[in-house]
């Protein structure tokens, strides 16, 4: 006899469920519509009013299509490609709501203008990319489902944390005190730097990459702290303050927001269903935390967070600040279209190879590139310094306008493919693999050449769970055995 509605439990069983990770295609229609509406009215009598303008169009509507997305569910926040989207909006675009009175001096608006275009269409490529992607990976899937207990996630942190921070000891004979001290140092003085190790040492400084691993660990260990001891707890939040600590003191914002971005995907993904107001709040209190450190540390990464502290430095600084300044990665994308296609000829593939060889140890292969033809330093007549344009004036370098609406796809299909291995079902582990997975997405974002880097620490985190579940998995029946005897 049939209990009372099986016959309907079983028709949802059977039912084929919409995949809960898809794009919204109506979503990317208003957010297309909102690009289109806001390139169509991109004037102004200054640059900074292009910007303004480009950076309210964009902003409504990516606000729009985050909350159309986040319809189902509060987890559809923390989608890849949205994220992916904010963090070009926030590299390009978010300063711009705040007057800046040097930005009008800089350049003209109509090189403004065709710089924000680029942008849109940049956003345009993203928005539509993440809709022709493949289905995920179900070795990395049935990795990320399998039941792991808290010893194996604390001993993953700290395998990530001995081996994240051991060229900084190595560099300063172990010294914890003197590691410190030079935190506190300007960042281009430490005795840790890549070109002061050299040779096969720079593999040593390779090594930094797991420490991208700390932040979502500590996150997760956080959320779902009922499941951990006291002493375990105790250890990850020390170890996860420390690593923010570096962050902060290195003056790299881009570093200490990736660190805060890693840690509030793991926190608010490992929280239990039905809790996103916890989520709502730390992660607005993440959000203000890196607009303050963006300005904060912009001040003393040359000088150092030692120096800083002084009561004088700090003072001078509050003084002399005006609006919120990130990088100005608009101007570099704008002045790349005064130069690319003339004087300069776009560089067509060497921008996909060099991307994709970068990762490669010059130890191992010597005869390694050493970048593009034509760098976009040279090319802007900034040699000496280091220019950030994001994937949008790399891609432009490559193809022009087709080369940023190409390569913007191809991002964008990466994106959501990674978010296809985003599931309630997932682990602790399982979280930790997809948390680390947005270090790519971020640093992808403001430059292409680091995706391959970036994706280095998930595939990190697979290779040491897989490890360490296997031996987990093979000493059960051992201790099994014991406790029968």
């Amino acid at each position: 006899m049939n209990r009372p509605g099986g016959s309907r439990a079983r028709a949802q069983a059977q039912r084929p469920r919409s995949a809960p990770n898809t794009p919204d295609w109506g979503a990317t229609g208003l957010f297309l519509a909102t690009l289109f509406v806001t390139a169509f009215f991109l004037d102004g009598r200054s640059s900074y009013a292009v910007a303004h303008r480009a950076a309210i169009g964009v902003g409504i509507g990516l606000g729009g299509l985050t909350l159309l997305e986040m319809r189902h569910s509060w987890r559809h926040l923390f989608r890849a490609d949205l994220m992916a989207m904010a963090a070009l909006y926030f590299l390009t675009l978010f300063e711009f709501w705040f007057f800046q009175s040097a930005f009008a001096n800089r350049i003209t608006a109509p090189v403004v203008q065709q710089g924000a275009e680029l942008v849109l269409w940049g956003f345009g490529g993203l928005a539509l990319g993440r809709h022709f992607v493949p289905g995920p990976s179900q070795k990395v899937t049935r990795l990320m489902r399998q039941p792991t207990p808290p010893s194996l996630i604390v001993g993953v942190f700290w395998v990530c944390t001995i081996i994240g921070y051991f060229y900084m000891l190595l560099a300063v004979n172990f010294n914890p005190i003197a590691m410190v001290e030079s935190m506190l140092g300007p960042r281009f003085g430490r005795p840790w730097g890549r070109g002061r190790l050299g040779g096969w040492y720079a593999l040593l400084y390779e090594l930094h990459l797991f420490k991208y691993l700390i932040p979502p660990l500590f996150g997760v260990v956080v959320a779902r702290r009922n499941r951990y001891s006291t002493g375990q707890i105790v250890s990850v939040v020390a170890g996860g303050l420390f690593t923010f600590f570096d962050g902060f003191a290195s003056g790299t914002r881009n570093i200490f927001g990736v660190y805060l971005l890693t840690f509030l995907v793991g926190y608010s993904f490992a929280l239990p269903h039905g809790k996103w107001k916890k989520a709502a709040v730390v992660s607005g209190a993440g959000t203000l935390l890196m607009y303050w450190a963006t300005s904060v540390m912009l001040a003393f990464r040359n000088i150092g967070l030692g120096t800083y502290l002084a009561i004088g430095e700090r003072a001078r600084y509050l003084e002399s600040k005006s609006g919120l300044f990130i990088d100005y990665n608009l101007q570099n994308i704008s002045r790349l279209t005064e130069v690319f296609p003339e004087p300069y000829s776009y560089v067509g593939w060497e921008v996909p190879y060099w991307a994709l060889v970068r990762p490669i140890p010059r130890a191992f292969w010597p005869g390694k590139p050493k970048g593009l033809s034509t760098g976009i330093e040279e090319a802007l007549g900034a040699e000496g310094l280091t220019l950030s344009t994001t994937f949008v004036g790399e891609a432009y370098m490559a193809g022009g306008t087709v080369g940023v609406v190409l390569i913007a796809m191809v991002l964008g299909m990466l994106s959501s493919w990674w978010t296809q291995h985003l599931e309630r079902r997932n682990s602790d582990l399982g979280i930790l693999v997809y948390a680390s997975g947005f270090f790519a997405i971020a640093i992808g974002m403001r430059s292409m050449f680091w995706v391959t880097t970036g994706m280095l620490p998930a595939v990190a985190a697979v290779v040491i769970g897989t490890i360490l579940l296997r031996q987990y998995t093979s000493s059960r029946p051992q201790r099994a055995a014991r406790a029968v005897h």
